[in-house]
């Protein structure tokens, strides 16, 4: 045993690890932070390798959705001021009825097929012992807010929520409770209490700590529960750099 694992420093994956899949993420972290990991992600290889860009490319060829044509396009600029791509927003079509609306992310199906690598690896020992498989989600805020027209959001978020904690409920009937963690991350909603966007919705704090707050109520016991507050990076580096942790302070104690 190392020095560091003696003094009890630990090691945290939010998630993406850019391999090509599960098992080769599991085998290479294992092998270089094994004796660090409380908690190892399967690496969003895949679909999900640019986190949430495959729920867009789901959005965007949804029959039931449409672009919104009368919202413009979320401009997503880097904070150096270098505009990396813009984002036409959707909204559900006049003929539709949101509360019929199914939507499909894979989520649970990925965690349930992952979870096989996992389990086989550590019971080999090439996982160490303990050590919990994260199963990392984005919060129906983060699509919401960059997916979605203003005008259809407050039915997305009803729908595409009841979505997501219902995969939450697969993913818990599927796999030992006490070996898993969920982690959901928080981008999107960091943006919006930064600014970034330029305006703020009216009660947007309080939304974001009710539907932070539905999502950890859907994760059950045993199962460990996380928030990854982030500042996004699709180019690796920072959408807006932060000033200090004041921010990430008041949420964190808000979803408390």
């Amino acid at each position: 045993m190392n020095e560091n694992s003696r003094t009890g420093l630990k090691a945290h994956l939010v998630g993406s690890v850019p391999l090509d899949d599960s098992e080769a993420v599991f085998r290479t972290v294992s092998g270089s932070l094994g004796p660090f990991l409380d908690r190892l992600p399967d690496g969003e290889t895949g679909a999900r390798i640019n986190w949430i860009r495959f729920i867009q490319e789901m959005l965007n060829a949804h029959p039931d959705l449409e672009v919104d044509t009368a919202a413009p396009p979320i401009q997503w600029v880097q904070w150096d001021g270098v505009l990396l791509r813009e984002i036409p927003l959707v909204k559900f079509k006049d003929s539709v009825d949101p509360a019929n609306v199914k939507f499909d992310t894979g989520y649970a199906d990925a965690a349930i097929q992952s979870f096989t690598d996992f389990d086989k690896l550590q019971s080999e020992g090439v996982i160490p012992g303990g050590v919990r498989f994260q199963i990392c989600i984005a919060t129906p805020l983060a699509s919401g807010y960059n997916y979605v027209s203003p005008v259809a959001r407050g039915d997305y978020l009803r729908v595409f929520g009841a979505h997501i904690t219902g995969e939450v409920e697969k993913i818990a009937a599927a796999l030992p409770n006490d070996r898993i963690a969920i982690q959901w991350d928080v981008c999107q909603e960091v943006l919006m209490w930064e600014n970034y966007y330029g305006h703020q919705p009216e009660g947007f704090k309080e939304q974001i700590f009710s539907v932070a707050g539905q999502i950890g109520d859907a994760v059950p016991e045993p199962v460990e529960l996380g928030y990854h507050l982030c500042y996004d990076s699709p180019k690796d580096e920072h959408l807006i750099q932060p000033k200090d942790m004041a921010n990430m302070v008041e949420m964190t104690r808000g979803i408390v």
